[in-house]
């Protein structure tokens, strides 16, 4: 199966290059200019055969390829150019040649376009999952499982067309119609993005959701195997979970132990409850310490009345409730559901200063998950507390939740993040590493201790099932139909790759979302496995985009020729040798750098 991927994404590559060097040969062709090559590929041939006056061949390089013509690169002697060399035709037949192998990519989406979309390609449907805590999706409110259905008066039938029409709006708040679970209606709502660092785009802070039904996945020989659970199977809940959650939720708590738990599904008409006990899973190669940030500092606060009693201020940590430490958002659900009366809940300000505040009343299990879902809690990156994991190595060492770690092997740690690179620099070997932290005594004062502690194999808990995303099949009813949306496609995906391009000039999009042929054939090797429809699409969306970075007015590329052209149709005589053997020395510098760097961004990637 991995072979055929392969072959699938080497074909499809080639293909969509071939259909664009095709473009130039063809044109050159019925303009009666001598074709000396057509090469798929740069460098030195593999093979090739030669059929009349043209070499046909497959080269070493297989990030592109050129179709080579009669009289292209003047050979200096300054004879007049024979009738079948290129610089024999008008401005407007050279203009042709070198548009040709754009047509062709636009031709190639125009047809395959449609043919795709009357198969039926696999999409995500635009139905969203738990929005990121902190973010505008979020700060309105918009639940799982509510329905995209346009973004800016766009139409949305795929939930990639959602995360690329935030990212390549324009500034300012973006109408979004959504649908609710459970709604009869739509409603409309502004959110405006923020740049995410991370990613190098604008987002609101939504991703893919999971199957409105809740169908499941089941892993081959996992838990959920061995205890019974079947693909397809409908997740209907967890037995004894609160059902003020939804099922997925009341999964991700079940799991929170790694103890056996009674799982409720729907089978055909039948509902079954069966015991799945997960495994410890372990991940090869990994070492790990057993700890991670404490994750308990206020980050953002929807509109609450319960939350509003104890006027929280974002970067205050919540230390407890009801003396129950609170060391990430779970510790906060479980602590505020298990208080009979209002529950008490310990604060701490930057400044180490705390606080005691309780709630206005007593909350039942609704207004607890709303106090939970409300409250974004998460980790403090200049911060070094850590939560212990039970039964790992640093908690064998007697490090305990709340400590401060300082440094390892006398390399200090100032913040999370300089501390994370410590823990996977020394965790890439077995060996003891002496741990400095800092420990509160009962006064508050901070004690510095060390400890020795030797990372041990990282298991994660497996319960060997999830609930399915939610994808489908996206088939248009008609010939009329496909080929209509085969047209919008098209343009559509060509004003985004131009938007893309416009918005890295503007810095609203990071250049490091661009990718090279490492990550075009990662992304063929993923789409190949959805099957040949969903190939084929991304083949016209990788088409779409040669064409329009080919006219670019950069020389080397189709558009510097096309520019060149242009300037002597103006000027009513062609441009200089010298200033057209310039400019492609430039252009060959532009292009080998942005070859570099989208390589370097796409080595990144990998790793």
């Amino acid at each position: 199966m991995e072979l055929l991927r392969t072959l699938q994404v080497i074909f499809g590559i080639g293909l969509v290059i071939f259909v664009h060097e095709a473009g130039h040969f063809i044109a050159a062709r019925l303009c009666k200019v001598r074709v000396e090559v057509f090469s798929l590929g740069f460098g030195p041939r593999l093979f090739g055969w030669r059929r009349g006056t043209t070499l046909y061949q497959v080269a070493v390089i297989p990030v592109g390829g050129y179709v080579r013509m009669a009289g292209e690169m003047p050979d200096g002697s300054g004879r007049p150019p024979r009738g079948d060399e290129l610089y024999s035709k008008s401005p407007g037949q050279r203009f042709f040649i070198y548009s040709g192998g754009v047509i062709m990519n636009v031709l190639f989406a125009l047809i395959a376009f449609p043919l795709v979309f009357a198969a039926g390609v696999p999409i995500i449907q635009p139905i969203i999952g738990a929005p990121t805590p902190g973010m505008p999706a979020w700060r309105a409110d918009l639940e799982p499982g509510s329905e995209v259905l346009t973004v800016a008066g766009e139409e949305m039938f795929d939930f990639e067309h959602i995360a690329m029409a935030v990212a390549l709006a324009d500034p300012g708040p973006i109408e979004f119609t959504v649908r609710r679970p459970g709604a009869a209606t739509p409603e409309t709502l502004l959110l405006e993005p923020e740049y995410d660092e991370l990613n190098g785009l604008y987002r609101v802070g939504i991703g893919p959701g999971l199957d409105p039904q809740r169908r499941i996945f089941v892993v081959p020989d996992g838990a959920a195997d061995l205890a019974g659970l079947r693909e397809d199977d409908v997740l209907l809940g967890i037995e004894g979970g609160l059902t003020d959650l939804r099922p997925e939720e009341q999964f991700e708590v079940a799991m929170l132990s790694g103890a056996p738990f009674m799982v409720r599904v729907l089978r055909g008409e039948e509902q079954l409850t069966l015991e799945v006990e997960p495994q410890q899973v372990d991940v090869r190669g990994r070492l790990r310490f057993g700890f991670q940030p404490l994750q308990n500092q206020i980050k953002a606060v929807r509109p609450n009345d319960d939350l509003a009693a104890l006027a929280l201020t974002v970067g205050e940590r919540v230390l407890s409730v009801n003396d129950a430490p609170i060391r990430d958002r779970a510790d906060w659900l479980t602590a505020l559901l298990a208080s009979e009366t209002a529950p008490v809940v310990t604060l701490e300000d930057a400044d180490g200063k705390q606080r005691r505040v309780p709630f206005a009343r007593a909350l039942d299990k609704a207004a607890a998950i709303r106090a939970h879902r409300d409250l974004f809690l998460s980790f403090d990156p200049e911060s070094s507390r850590v939560e212990v994991t039970e039964g790992q190595a640093v908690a064998a060492a007697g490090l305990l939740t709340g400590d401060r770690l300082r440094s390892m092997d006398g390399q200090e740690a100032q913040g999370w993040d300089a501390l994370f690179e410590l823990a996977q620099d020394h965790a890439k070997r077995s060996a003891p590493v002496t741990v400095g932290y800092e420990r509160r005594d009962e006064q508050g004062v901070w004690r510095a201790g060390e400890v020795e502690v030797t990372p041990t194999a990282m298991a994660l808990p497996s319960a060997g099932f999830a609930v399915k995303p939610a994808t489908a099949i996206y088939r248009t009813t008609s010939a009329v139909a496909a080929i209509q949306e085969g047209f919008d496609a098209s343009r559509r995906w060509l004003a985004n790759t131009w938007l893309a391009l416009k918005k890295m000039v503007m810095q609203r999009v990071s250049t490091k979302n661009m990718g090279g042929i490492i990550t075009i054939s990662n992304v063929s090797y993923s789409v190949a496995s959805e099957g040949l429809a969903k190939l084929f699409f991304f083949l016209c969306v990788l088409s779409i985009n040669l064409a329009l970075l080919n006219v670019l007015p950069i020389p080397v590329l189709d558009g510097g020729h096309l520019f060149f052209i242009l300037v002597e149709a103006i000027k009513g005589s062609p441009v200089s040798q010298r200033t057209l053997g310039y400019s492609q020395v430039v252009g060959m510098v532009v292009i080998l750098t942005l070859m570099v760097y989208v390589t370097y961004n796409d080595v990144l990637r990998w790793f």
